[in-house]
């Protein structure tokens, strides 16, 4: 009989010693493992890499042209590039162009590629321009301050200071619509030039005075 005991407690002791290793080698492990992943977004309405990059938020960047002119990029979020160097995809961009002795221009859209080091910046989808009682409309924007010493010299032809919106340009203002295939502003001269690109088309012009 107490030979049966004996038996009886020793199995007992050997279940709760396996179920105390159980435990402490996979549920511990478990969640060491879970806690050490480094969560940058915490939002999950937020946009995530597919890359597996680090999202950037709030970013702000500003630059000067020689003219005096001052230019501020703002974007929700930023995602660099694994491929090319300096390069950041931004998600909901704003930006804010000061001109010197005239009109101040913002312009918005949906992303854009953005170069941090020569500022050069492609805006895509939605892209809306507000100035003075102007307000442009488009799906693509090109914009450029002054480019590098290397780019000219490599290029003379190259852009700079310049914003070129395309892709069903409409332009509006009190009193009449355009509509166009590319819209650009000069940010020297502060010249506008609106065209279409096959020399057989012309820009439609229509009246909204009533």
């Amino acid at each position: 009989m107490e030979k049966k005991k004996i038996f009886q407690i020793f199995l007992l002791v050997l279940l709760i010693f396996i179920t105390f290793f159980i435990f402490n080698t996979y549920y511990k492990s478990d969640k060491t493992l879970k806690s050490s992943k480094k969560i940058v977004i915490k939002n999950s309405e937020e946009p995530k890499s597919n890359d597996g990059n680090d999202i950037i938020q709030d970013i702000r960047y500003t630059s000067n042209n020689n003219n005096g002119d001052v230019l501020e990029i703002l974007a929700d979020y930023g995602e660099p590039s694994t491929e090319i160097e300096d390069l950041m995809f931004l998600t909901k961009v704003v930006a804010n162009i000061t001109l010197i002795n005239k009109s101040n221009i913002k312009l918005i859209s949906d992303y854009a590629n953005f170069n941090t080091k020569t500022f050069e910046t492609t805006f895509i989808n939605n892209i809306k321009i507000f100035r003075d009682d102007e307000t442009i409309l488009g799906n693509e924007l090109y914009l450029v301050f002054d480019q590098t010493e290397k780019v000219l010299k490599d290029n003379s032809n190259a852009d700079q200071n310049l914003i070129r919106i395309s892709h069903d340009v409409i332009i509006k203002k009190p009193g009449y619509m355009l509509k166009a295939d590319v819209l650009e502003i000069d940010l020297i001269t502060k010249n506008t030039k609106v065209y279409m690109n096959s020399l057989k088309d012309k820009v439609q012009a229509k009246s909204e005075l009533k």
